[in-house]
């Protein structure tokens, strides 16, 4: 990661001095990442075992680790200082409150993620630091998140090509009667050999006939029958960034009706997908997807059609109906959304989709989505 820049720190700097704060305190692994470039799967795996990053008015981040760490961090970490901790004994929190008050920051306005900070953390922060006024602070880091830079776009277009490549290559050698399971060890595999960077819970989904009406099977020991639809697709992180690709498929034949009903939900999700550009609101994508599934003889199911995407799985904007958000260039965007036709079968595909001034840019681009695929 030397050399590449993921934080969009101006943005969060402008979102910080917007909201009155001195310096940001992040614990959760998608800021604590965004702020210090250190994707840690042990702060999910043993979250007492506290990760902390202090960031100040001028950008600077202040990392805040157990010492066990220290390879990592020498290897990956992006930040001006490093405080560690012994395990055992010794408080993060307290090796945190030292270098708020080396930085001079003990009476200052201190925003902190309150809806993740654990509770009995956050008490010892606050008697620690008696005259520090501390307020939430999350939106300031949605904020910042959600305009990516160019790195985290590179990154995010790798991510999303690969994956639709390894379902590809995966659905190429598919067959009637083989299970869910050896289907997705295939597309896991080559998202495996395909992915130069660590990938953090790689899952191939292989979800057919009756499993294809659950939104999160991942895929199990059920064989796959000639005419039945599924689909297909993987989920994994990089450097602790998020992507899901879904595509839809027949196995071995399809009949006119489910590729006259595809047709209609592809056209559907095309058209629709045109609307993500500069200046449109997230509640009227939402909006018009609805009214063209309704065009189209279908039925919407999901409550959202897409959201912002990142080293937070979902990240604002929400394409949901409440949501005023305008689009903005450098967005990523998660689009996808469950249609049943007439007869209730589900039409499920899933794309990453760059917002830019010039209109949207499909990043997983690499599998035709507008027919149905026939496999076998």
């Amino acid at each position: 990661m030397a050399g590449r820049v993921f934080c969009n720190r101006t943005a969060l700097v402008e979102s910080m001095h917007q909201a009155g704060f001195d310096a940001l305190i992040a614990v959760t692994p998608t800021n604590v990442t965004y702020t210090s470039s250190l994707d840690l799967y042990t702060q999910t795996l043993i979250p007492d075992r506290m990760v902390i990053t202090l960031t100040n008015a001028d950008g600077a981040s202040h990392l805040v680790i157990w010492s066990g760490e220290s390879d990592k961090v020498e290897r990956d970490a992006q930040v001006a200082s490093v405080s560690y901790y012994a395990e055992f004994g010794q408080s993060p929190v307290t090796t945190l409150v030292e270098t708020l008050i080396q930085q001079g920051l003990q009476r200052g306005r201190i925003g902190v993620e309150l809806r993740f900070f654990p509770v009995a953390a956050f008490q010892e922060l606050i008697r620690l630091l008696p005259e520090a006024h501390v307020a939430d602070c999350e939106e300031v880091f949605a904020e910042a998140r959600m305009i990516k830079t160019a790195d985290e776009i590179v990154l995010l277009h790798r991510m999303a090509w690969v994956m639709d490549r390894a379902a590809q290559l995966a659905a190429g050698l598919a067959r009637p009667d083989e299970t869910e399971r050896v289907f997705a060890g295939r597309i896991v595999a080559n998202l495996l050999t395909l992915m130069e960077e660590e990938v953090a819970g790689p899952d191939g989904i292989v979800a057919a006939g009756p499993n294809a009406l659950v939104m999160h099977h991942l895929s199990d020991h059920r064989s796959i029958r000639r005419g039945e639809m599924l689909r297909y697709g993987a989920k994994c992180s990089v450097l602790g960034y998020w992507c899901i690709i879904l595509r839809m498929a027949a196995m071995g034949e399809a009949t006119p009706q489910q590729i006259d009903a595809y047709a209609r939900f592809a056209d559907i999700y095309q058209s629709t997908l045109e609307l993500l550009k500069p200046g449109m609101r997230a509640c009227d994508v939402y909006a018009a997807c609805q009214r063209h599934v309704e065009r189209h003889g279908m039925r919407l199911i999901s409550e959202k059609v897409g959201h912002g995407t990142g080293l937070a799985f979902r990240e604002p904007p929400i394409l949901q109906p409440a949501d005023q958000r305008v689009l903005q260039p450098n967005m990523v965007l998660a689009y996808d959304y469950l249609v049943l036709d007439q007869h209730g079968a589900p039409f499920h595909i899933e794309d990453r989709v760059l917002v830019t001034e010039k209109g949207p840019v499909i990043l997983s681009d690499v599998a035709d989505t507008r027919t149905l695929a026939i496999l076998g």
